[in-house]
């Protein structure tokens, strides 16, 4: 009895002994704290900061690398565009002489594009879908290779009022995720390919580096959690200070691989350059009814768009409806450009030729011309020409800063780098990336003026009754 008695401690002590064992294993795979904190290992400690070092200055490297293909992937596809939308419009519209061209081409073109959208299930998705996707996945994917460039490229070659910056980005986004598979598949730590994608392409798309800066920092996926499809693709999780040196990286390589096509080729590229602000300080009181016009424009910008979502969405999903409201559209836009033929097109080339011969035009027509593109732009995207809203926004403001230039005769720059910069606020709701995109469209004199249009256009409230049901709260 005693000894049994004396051996029931013996085994608990061994049975508390295992315990403590199995507990240390099972710490070392769950990487709780080391029972042992006073070692450590300085070889590996030393072997990983090499490594991490190496790393860095390859992916800034490889970052560099691909915002450069980007930039050159951006040129060709923007000049394709451009070289089917001439051959149409000057081309058969030239030919044709007509002053009903524009209701026929655009009417056709929204037949087209509904019928495409039905037999090939694609579209282009916006641009803050695309960033909000790629933020929360880490990941983007496209429906093929061929049918998203068809679906970018037919609302582009018919007179659409949308700009390519979404389509775009959406193509080179689904490129690099793809690309990035592809080597880590190879055995290649590339897993930070598909991260810099977007600065790249807003870099390239609107010609400064700041705007893929800026947009490159907004859509970066999150820090500490993995969101990526595929758990393993990202081989090291980059603090936000490491992305943002990388995001840099892109956003030069992708400007210097569209300057360099755009200086060989000799072809422009992004947004007009316009003057300096050489306002007075008496006139720079007019910079308030700018911000008020702006404002009106936004107004009418949030209200179409929910009107036309209203409208498209009681046609229904079936082919009726997704044929129907882009030949709605179409027709709506095309006899607004019989008598005002700038709501057409993205409007950055349309920039450039309202810069040099707004003086020929009558104040009513610039004014009208920007806000009917106000409500035309949001008509085409939530009715079925896809595209992007910076582009047109931007030109909207441009002519209706003209026309307020025309009207009260104050310094034209003035009135155009207020209106313009408040109004795309008012529409993105995003001062910041709005400073970055406008900072190589006006001179950096202008800056002050900017920033308070931009975040006065940013503030000012929208009512919920304009806003779209996804947009409110």
């Amino acid at each position: 009895m005693e000894e049994r008695s004396k051996g029931k401690p013996n085994q608990q002590g061994r049975s508390r002994r295992g315990q403590r064992g199995q507990s240390g294993q099972r710490g070392q795979s769950g990487r709780q704290a080391d029972p042992r904190p006073y070692i450590r290992d300085v070889s590996r400690e030393s072997q990983g900061a090499l490594d991490v070092a190496t790393v860095t200055i390859g992916m800034v490297a490889l970052a560099l690398a691909v915002g450069f293909a980007v930039g050159l992937a951006v040129f060709c596809v923007m000049n394709l565009s451009t070289w089917l939308t001439a051959l149409l419009w000057d081309g058969v519209g030239g030919a044709l002489s007509a002053p009903w061209f524009p209701l026929a081409a655009c009417t056709l073109g929204g037949a087209v594009i509904g019928l495409w959208t039905w037999w090939s299930n694609d579209r282009v998705r916006p641009l803050e879908d695309v960033m909000a996707e790629f933020k929360a996945t880490g990941s983007y994917r496209v429906n093929g290779a061929a049918k998203p460039v068809v679906s970018f490229l037919l609302p582009l070659v018919f007179g659409g009022s949308v700009g390519f910056e979404a389509g775009l980005t959406g193509l080179i986004a689904a490129g690099c995720c793809w690309i990035r598979d592809c080597l880590k598949a190879a055995g290649l730590r590339a897993g930070a390919v598909a991260d810099v994608t977007i600065a790249a392409s807003m870099a390239a798309i609107f010609g400064t580096p700041l705007a893929g800066i800026v947009a490159g920092a907004e859509s970066s996926p999150g820090d500490v959690a993995d969101k990526l499809e595929k758990p393993d693709v990202n081989d090291y999780n980059m603090r936000r200070g490491a992305k943002a040196v990388l995001y840099t990286a892109a956003a030069f390589g992708a400007f210097g691989g569209i300057a360099l096509s755009s200086h060989f080729v000799g072809a422009p590229s992004g947004l007009p350059r316009f003057d300096a602000v050489t306002a007075s300080y008496a006139e720079l009181l007019w910079a308030v009814p700018c911000m008020a016009v702006a404002y009106v424009m936004s107004l009418l910008y949030h209200g179409s768009a929910r009107l036309s979502k209203f409208a498209s969405s009681r046609l229904g999903d079936g082919l009726p409806g997704v044929v129907g409201a882009p030949v709605i559209a179409g027709a709506i836009m095309g006899a607004c450009a019989c008598a005002l033929p700038y709501v057409l097109f993205p409007g950055e080339a349309q920039s450039e030729e309202l810069m040099a011969t707004w003086t020929t035009w009558t104040a009513t027509v610039l004014v009208a011309t920007g806000f009917a593109k106000a409500v035309i732009t949001p008509m085409c995207l939530n009715m079925g020409w896809m595209g992007g809203s910076f582009f047109p926004s931007i030109f909207a403001g441009v002519a209706a800063g003209y026309g307020l230039a025309a009207l009260t005769g104050a310094d034209p720059m003035l009135m155009v780098t207020v209106t313009a910069t408040a109004y795309l606020a008012g529409v993105v709701r995003k001062p910041l990336l709005v400073l970055a995109i406008l900072f190589l469209c006006f001179p950096v004199e202008g800056v002050v003026w900017m920033g308070i249009a931009a975040v006065v256009g940013a503030a000012l409230p929208v009512p919920r009754v304009l806003l779209a049901p996804e947009v409110e709260g």
